[in-house]
């Protein structure tokens, strides 16, 4: 059996390869004092290790990872601490259900990942599954493992412990593993795409992007998408926030716009009606108005736009 170590940056990388859809990595952090272990190997297979340096690490998390890593394992030997496996994504897979299987959190998994899109997940790309539930985070200026358990409501010996840190600040930009912490649900549901809820129940006329308008047939960009429905419908607010603005335009007709969290703003256009004002509190519940087909419009339907500081995206990715 052969072994290599190829330090960076105080980290030596070990590198432990399974079979087809499974490779498990093994990484002994000197720097931060947790280690990975691999797990999950398919019965009948015999691991074997093999040496490795960074970039194959980087190799191994890209469905394009070179063939010749897969292979026939040893197992290795008994550990304790933090552990990973590196798990390749397959049709039908989800985040969430990944979790579950492996038995912990979506945060552990997304967090580990860098994922800030669930919805993009793709066939072949490969994920490290953590064995401990937790987040890894990037530590800012003035950083302590008492703050940091203070702020997440966990176990400050633990974070020292499984990061090798003392009582002194963390230097800033290090990568921590903070155990038993998760990402606030806010950020969950940024990442799994489910920020928004639809204002109301229709039919799509016209969809985010380029179309030609349907009254001088140009080529134009539409703003967001068009949800047919019968006039005097109940338009709900499609997430809680603030009412920023209310009013009337000759494109837009009768309009609310809302104010969420985190740079969000959605608007609601073309309203038969308007049923709240400029400032007011609002929930998923809250009826903001009616469907019309006031200003701009050729018949009754709901114009709605979301936007994330002041840049407008496709509502199709955040609602659920």
């Amino acid at each position: 059996m052969e072994r290599g170590r190829k330090e960076s940056r105080g980290i030596d990388i070990i590198e432990k390869v399974a079979t087809k859809k499974v490779l498990a990595l093994s990484i002994a952090t000197l720097a931060f004092g947790f280690s990975f272990l691999s797990s999950g190997i398919p019965a009948g297979e015999v691991p074997r290790e093999e040496s490795v340096g960074a970039a194959d690490l980087a190799d191994a998390q890209d469905p394009g990872a070179d063939p010749s890593l897969l292979g026939d394992l040893e197992p290795p030997p008994p550990d304790q601490g933090l552990f990973y496996v590196v798990y390749r994504v397959v049709k039908g897979d989800t985040i969430s259900e990944i979790a579950d299987r492996y038995g912990v959190t979506t945060d552990s998994v997304v967090t580990f990942n860098g994922i800030v899109n669930a919805r993009a997940l793709s066939i072949g790309k490969y994920l490290k599954i953590p064995t401990l539930n937790g987040i890894l985070y990037t530590s800012k200026e003035g950083d302590t493992a008492a703050a940091l358990a203070a702020s997440y409501g966990i176990s400050a010996d633990r974070i020292r412990e499984l990061n090798g840190i003392g009582e002194e600040p963390v230097e800033k930009g290090s990568r921590l593993f903070l155990p038993d912490a998760r990402l606030s649900s806010w950020a969950l549901r940024e990442i799994s795409g489910d920020l928004f809820s639809w204002p109301i129940r229709g039919w799509i006329t016209s969809w985010y992007g380029w179309r030609d308008d349907p009254f001088s047939g140009d080529r134009s960009f539409h703003t967001g998408i068009d949800i047919g429905s019968s006039r005097g419908r109940p338009v709900h607010a499609a997430m809680e926030g603030v009412v920023a603005a209310t009013g009337y335009s000759a494109t837009s007709g009768n309009y609310v716009s809302i104010r969420h969290h985190s740079g969000y703003s959605t608007l609601y256009a073309h309203l038969d009606r308007i049923d709240v004002k400029a400032g007011r509190s609002v929930t998923q519940s809250t009826v903001i108005g009616a469907v019309g087909s006031t200003g701009y419009s050729n018949g009754p339907h709901l114009h709605f736009t979301v936007s994330k500081n002041g840049r407008t995206m496709n509502p199709m990715t955040v609602l659920r």
